[in-house]
């Protein structure tokens, strides 16, 4: 556990069982609402925030590029496998290319049929 969620841990136990009653509950949450809006905390938090972005932009972005070499793979296995399959047996091999907003994905679809004799 991070040193902040202990604090954070500690204080809302601290809160939740003391018996100072009200008046010690007050005087913890303004504390609290001090502390949160200090302009040096709101910087920080304002970095994470920035930082949380930027990794989870790059984490989409990788996921992105490994799905796509992904689909890439499974299309040439697919068509490597109809290149190379007896002539008693067709393969047909489509790839279709979804693009959405932030994401293109290639999908590959295989059809295989086998003539009459070959069954």
């Amino acid at each position: 556990m991070s040193k902040m969620t202990v604090l954070i841990a500690g204080a809302a136990g601290y809160v939740l069982g003391a018996r100072a009653g009200r008046e010690r509950y007050e005087q913890i949450r303004s504390a609290a609402v001090r502390f949160w809006g200090n302009p040096t905390v709101q910087q920080k938090v304002s970095v994470l925030e920035d930082k949380a972005t930027d990794a989870a932009k790059a984490a989409a972005s990788l996921a992105q590029e490994k799905a796509g070499s992904a689909a890439r793979d499974v299309v040439g296995r697919v068509r490597h496998r109809a290149d190379s399959s007896p002539d008693t047996e067709t393969a047909e091999t489509t790839v279709t290319t979804v693009t959405t907003e932030d994401t293109t994905v290639i999908l590959g679809d295989q059809r295989s049929t086998r003539t009459a004799d070959a069954l």
